[in-house]
């Protein structure tokens, strides 16, 4: 027996109110996608009105067509196909649960790529605003901009920062040991600044009894992420630099950009930076590298003499 696509779409529509307990304005979004490709699908099907239109004789013929009509004449975003074919494979998920369908045609339709968005980065400048933000009379200030160099110049992710424990900072081979993403351990060089402003906050350093870790708050206990991420924020607004949620993440795409304007393999940024897939550091690649080969030198700042 024939099942029509409006009599499913009201059941639908019951569903998601009554078992999903949506609210008025998301099931509103599903009844504005699916009624589109209704008069789509009815149109390519010769059905004389939407009314007559089952949804047992929809393909996936219809829904690639529908998608492709949407992108290339109606030049919708990828954000909005995969949001409209989303709404699509839940109905006829759903038709295929109440029995309805005994397959669904969205079987093998992937969703539309959705554009990678380019990393924020810091260039030379703003680099040098921000690590003099901090007011290095004040202990807590020589903390502050040991963070923000190891966060720059290191590519630490945020808990790995506050993570860091004293035995994990080695002066002799000039290297810190962090700890990443699934306990995987990884090496990380560090350039002039890193040891100097490192070796500065350490002669500072009043710890807790029996505190391991290298950043402390001013009780002496190990700082949370949280705090780290309210003092970047508190420095980024001293320094005035005009970068949209600038954040500790962001700092560690500066470190990445560092390295690949200035030719570093692109698989050795991803282990400096721990990615378990080099997909993932790919994404350094669309940076505009005329830019930051004018605006950054070799990673290395805070000590370089003026020329």
């Amino acid at each position: 027996m024939p099942h029509l696509f409006l009599d499913s779409l009201k059941r639908f529509e019951t569903w998601l109110r009554v078992e999903k307990n949506l609210s008025p304005k998301t099931r509103a979004a599903y009844a504005y996608d699916l009624n589109r490709f209704a008069e789509f699908a009815a149109k390519r099907l010769h059905a004389t009105t939407v009314e007559q239109l089952c949804a047992d004789t929809i393909t996936t013929d219809e829904i690639r067509e529908y998608i492709r009509y949407l992108r290339e004449e109606l030049e919708y975003r990828a954000t909005t196909l995969a949001r409209t074919l989303s709404s699509i494979r839940v109905f006829f998920d759903f038709c295929v649960e109440q029995q309805q369908l005994g397959a669904t045609p969205c079987a093998g339709i992937q969703n539309p790529r959705q554009p990678k968005k380019l990393p924020v980065y810091l260039v030379h400048n703003e680099l040098k605003r921000l690590f003099e933000a901090p007011d290095l009379a004040s202990p807590l200030g020589v903390r502050d901009r040991a963070m923000l160099v190891l966060m720059a110049f290191c590519g630490m992710r945020l808990q790995e920062l506050v993570g860091l424990n004293l035995a994990d900072a080695d002066f002799e081979s000039q290297s810190i040991k962090v700890l990443g993403k699934g306990s995987k351990e990884r090496l990380i060089p560090m350039n002039p600044d890193v040891e100097s402003a490192l070796r500065e906050w350490l002669a500072h350093r009043v710890p807790a009894d029996g505190e391991r870790a290298v950043f402390v708050n001013r009780f002496g206990h190990r700082l949370s992420g949280r705090m780290v991420e309210k003092i970047v924020d508190k420095y980024v607004e001293i320094a005035g630099i005009a970068k949209a949620s600038l954040s500790p993440h962001k700092l560690r795409h500066t470190f990445a950009t560092m390295l690949h304007a200035n030719d570093v393999d692109l698989v050795e940024i991803q282990t400096l930076l721990g990615h378990s897939s080099i997909a993932t550091t790919q994404i350094y690649t669309h940076t505009n590298k005329a830019r930051l080969q004018e605006a950054v030198e070799r990673a290395s700042i805070l000590t370089a003499k003026a020329g």
